[in-house]
């Protein structure tokens, strides 16, 4: 089976492209419902040796809000051993960094905490102009618990990383194009065409660490690599 529909995702194949697109409109909060769901098309991902690369995005105008705060802290209180439940979650999510085919975050509208660390897992994130992000745990007397923490810091420094983790603050897209958190800005209605236009165009022989090559070269318009 190539095409699921859950609660909070669905999960379709056209062609070797990967759709996962987050239906629990209109914020797509991340719900305990989410990461559970999130396993199940990990598997069907990791099942699937013809895809050629996913694109992750929201039905609807925001990316996620990120994880139910209020759910997540009964969760985490009824739970004997939280420790192995967070690193549960962590796990639906964080295989999408070691995925040997690209992996495309389509950030429009709000993208905040624990989306916001789905998306660092991803290789490439194209944004929308009007987006805006941030990792607010610290304001609930929390910190990012999936991963966040590192790749922002992978990604933009460590100086800027605890700047923006130890305040919560939000920022929007330019800002975080300035700080190498998204690869490329776009007008919103041409994202997901854009993203799959760029899922088409990259080889076959996908190299992760050429990532910088590929943006420079399908940013010049050289098609040579396909």
């Amino acid at each position: 089976m190539s095409n699921l529909q859950l609660n909070t995702i669905e999960w379709k194949v056209d062609g070797r492209i990967g759709h996962l697109i987050m239906v629990n409109e209109p914020s797509n909060t991340m719900s305990m419902e989410f990461f559970r769901e999130m396993g199940v098309v990990k598997d069907m991902i990791l099942k699937n040796p013809r895809l050629k690369a996913i694109l992750i995005y929201p039905r609807g105008r925001h990316f996620s809000s990120g994880v139910d705060l209020d759910e997540l802290l009964r969760e985490i209180s009824r739970h004997p051993e939280a420790e192995k439940y967070l690193q549960s979650n962590y796990a639906s999510l964080s295989f999408l960094e070691t995925l040997p085919i690209p992996v495309i975050s389509v950030i429009t509208g709000v993208c905040l905490g624990s989306a916001l660390e789905m998306a660092l897992f991803s290789h490439f994130r194209f944004c929308g102009e009007t987006a805006v992000m941030g990792l607010p745990e610290t304001t609930f007397n929390l910190i990012p618990g999936i991963g966040g923490i590192r790749r922002f810091a992978n990604l933009a420094g460590r100086v800027n990383a605890l700047d923006f983790v130890l305040t919560g603050r939000t920022f929007d897209a330019r800002t975080a194009l300035d700080l190498g958190l998204v690869d490329l800005l776009i007008p919103r209605k041409k994202l997901i065409e854009k993203a799959l236009e760029f899922a088409l165009w990259l080889p076959g022989n996908y190299v992760q660490e050429m990532k910088q090559v590929y943006l420079k070269r399908y940013g010049e318009g050289t098609y040579g690599i396909c």
